[in-house]
């Protein structure tokens, strides 16, 4: 949860950060180089790659018995087995060139998911906003899963599972009205104790894990990041100084405990900051247009979270899961001439699921999810009252407040899946889950619905539709920067698609979505206000939108040393306003996406990788003049025409990639050598007025905002 105010000056110190770690990329890859040639050890041979198998979930002993000359392997399984092993799937998302084996990067490569602004923003889903999406981590919903310049805070080391449901998700997920992101960890591996270093460019990581006792295990993650060792501090560039440059880091730990076979109790915990500094003087960008902004930006971001979760596995697919969870979210921001904002958050979640078979053919999930969120906040700022809808924040200025109080919502949900296997070929899922929100007042009964056909041996088609719902934009509910009444905003999705197996090794899917948004945020104005009771209310539920489209994917799985897919989407999304019946293009709407992914397996050495992105531009709102700034002589702002009525020029980025497995002193390591946007295409996501001496209403500059550059990097890393 998070105001307006910062997420603009998250933008703005990544955007003058960017720009000096640009300047500096070759430099920094020469000297990773250097230093990591500097403390190796003489390269020894390469250890063959072998599948690992766990020994908590598989107990293999072979017998010689002499009166049977055949060799006899006893399996003995346990129903709590522990999971720490990547899925496949997850696996090949790792695989993706260029992010890192960062697996929440890897969507990007999937069909209908477009970064929210920039190569660095939030994921939006299928025409919704980023702010529509909910995050799940070990089946607790999460807020703070990416650091400033947009990677994950997750160990790749320690995902066992990525999932993304894009729309029509099932009961058991909630307060989301777009996309959701199923994030599992792996549990602990039952092994000796080893320790894993990761060296790289941009960020290094420590990580122990091993048997505790028979029956537990642990492991513990840190990782920082490194790129403040390549921008320089105090060094101005186009009025903007780096006076702290941005660090990261983030952890996991997790502690499991196998009771009997059929109980599982796990303490696990999490956590990551990001923190930075940027002088913005009165001769930058910025500086000229908004002298509010003079002065120094520093932002600070931290989350903490612990979870207690005990599961039970029965017979009959009999299961019960209870979580406990704690989470603490920090956010700091000073800017200007005092200006500040000060938001803590602190959540407790506490879910249950249970899953029986009933009757002959059925299987019956319920669930109870309950939430409280204390929220405290303190500001002394000037607000700007608008939202992604508006084409000028600067017409929506506010005189310049401060306050210190709290927000206090509480949550409780009951949910149930009915799984009806009606014959072979066909299933039905019926769900439904009811809400209720004690700050906005509002209950909500959503339902759910799905139905499987296997219509031939190769072919399955599935049909689903549900409703949902999600918390308000904190901004636009608090008291003095919002509006205390606002509503929930809503949605309806509809999905049908199509799966064929074209044989053993190719895949082909085809999915048909629609999706309906009401009630989502309108800035106020004379035509809002009359109708209102109170004019200090800055926002009002009254906007609508659609968004719909197809997705086509053909993916290949792995034989003879590679496998990757190709995918291509169209969409149209859209937002109306509810009042004056106006409907203008959503600024993040990308009719055309296409991604190709390939991964090749050279030898037990070498491993390459490749992804290629071609999209039609997003929508932008024009900059048609200037005009003069009211509250500050000499210095002009933008005027714009109708809201995104242009199109951005055609985005098209390449990443390669390359592993080399080796070993050091007779430990396991694995150089990682990437270029990212190899062909160093300028893709532009923007245009902003660029201010210069002798600016008229009729002669000024406009400026295209470019993203990322041509950046390669080294990683090392190693087993011990």
């Amino acid at each position: 949860m998070t105001l307006t105010r910062i997420s603009k000056a998250l933008t703005l110190t990544k955007k003058a950060m960017l720009k000096t770690k640009e300047n500096n990329v070759y430099l920094s890859t020469v000297a990773s180089a250097v230093i990591f040639s500097l403390y190796t050890a003489p390269v020894l041979s390469a250890k063959q790659l072998e599948q690992n198998t766990d020994p908590s979930s598989l107990n293999s002993a072979v017998k010689n018995d002499s009166d049977n000359p055949h060799e006899v392997i006893q399996v003995i399984g346990r129903r709590n087995q522990a999971n720490s092993e990547m899925s496949s799937a997850t696996e090949q998302l790792m695989s993706v060139a260029g992010i890192g084996n960062d697996p929440l990067s890897a969507v990007y490569s999937l069909p209908g998911i477009v970064y929210a602004g920039g190569d660095t923003g939030a994921p939006a889903v299928r025409g919704s906003s980023p702010d529509d999406n909910a995050f799940y981590i070990d089946d607790m919903p999460a807020g703070y899963i990416f650091h400033l310049f947009g990677d994950s805070i997750f160990n790749e080391n320690l995902v066992r599972d990525f999932s993304l449901k894009p729309a029509a998700f099932g009961s058991a997920y909630g307060n989301a009205t777009g996309g959701v992101f199923d994030v599992k960890l792996r549990d602990p591996r039952h092994q000796d104790i080893e320790t894993t270093l990761d060296l790289s460019m941009l960020k290094s990581s420590i990580m122990a894990e091993g048997s505790v006792s028979e029956n537990s295990a642990f492991y513990l993650s840190y990782r920082r990041s490194q790129i403040h060792l390549f921008l320089p501090e105090g060094e101005e560039d186009e009025g903007y100084t780096i006076f702290k440059a941005p660090i990261s880091d983030d952890y996991q730990a997790k502690y499991q405990w196998l009771i009997g076979d059929a109980h599982k109790l796990t303490f696990s915990a999490s956590g990551a900051s990001d923190t930075g500094g940027v002088n913005i003087s009165e001769n930058s960008e910025t500086g000229r247009i908004d002298p509010d902004a003079i002065g120094d930006l520093k932002i600070s971001t931290r989350f903490d979270g612990q979870n207690i979760s005990w599961q039970y596995y029965g017979d009959d697919h009999k299961m019960m899961h209870l979580i406990l969870g704690h989470n603490v979210n920090n956010t700091k921001e000073q800017f200007g001439q005092g200006q500040f904002a000060d938001v803590n958050e602190e959540s407790y979640d506490l879910r249950f699921f249970y899953q029986l078979a009933w009757l002959e053919d059925h299987k019956l999930g319920f669930g109870i999810d309950y939430s409280k969120t204390d929220v405290k906040y303190s500001f002394d700022l000037i607000p700007y009252f608008c939202t992604e809808f508006d084409s000028d924040c600067n017409l929506f200025k506010g005189e310049r407040i401060q306050d210190n109080t709290s927000l206090t919502e509480q949550n409780i949900a009951i949910y149930l899946d009915e799984t009806w296997d009606m014959n072979p070929n066909w299933q039905l899922i019926i769900g439904a889950r009811a809400e209720r929100n004690d700050y906005t007042e509002q209950s909500f009964i959503h339902p759910r619905f799905s139905l499987n056909w296997l219509a031939s041996d190769n072919l399955t088609i599935k049909a689903k539709a549900g409703t949902y719902s999600r918390f308000p934009d904190v901004d636009t509910a608090i008291k003095k920067l919002g509006n205390p009444k606002i509503k929930s905003p809503k949605a309806t999705h509809y999905s049908l698609g199509f799966e064929y197996d074209i044989n053993d090794l190719w895949f082909a899917s085809i999915d048909i979505y629609h999706k309906s948004l009401s009630a989502l945020p309108r800035s106020t104005d004379a035509l809002t206000i009359n109708s209102a009771t109170d004019e200090d209310l800055h926002y009002t539920a009254d906007t609508s939108g659609t968004a719909h489209g197809v997705e086509w994917l053909v993916r290949r799985e792995r034989q003879n040393g590679w496998f990757g897919w190709a995918s291509l989407s169209w969409s149209q999304s859209d937002r109306t306003d509810d009042l004056t019946k106006a409907t203008t293009d959503y600024y993040l709407d990308t009719p055309l996406i296409a991604n190709v992914v390939g991964n090749y397996q050279l030898n037990a050495r070498w491993n390459f990788g490749l992804r290629f992105t071609l999209r039609s531009g997003a929508k932008y709102t024009p900059i048609t003049g200037l005009r003069e700034n009211p509250d500050y002589d000499d210095h002009y702002l933008a005027n714009y025409g109708e809201v995104n009525s242009k199109t951005l020029p055609v985005y098209h980025r390449l990443d390669l990639e390359a592993n080399y497995n080796t070993t050091y002193g007779g430990y396991d390591a694995q150089w990682t050598f990437a270029v990212i946007n190899a062909l160093g295409q300028k893709n532009v996501s923007g245009y902003y007025y660029e201010p210069e001496d002798n600016d008229s209403p009729t002669s000024y500059k406009v400026s295209g905002e470019e993203d990322i550059g041509i950046f390669p990097y080294i990683g090392l890393k190693m087993t011990f």
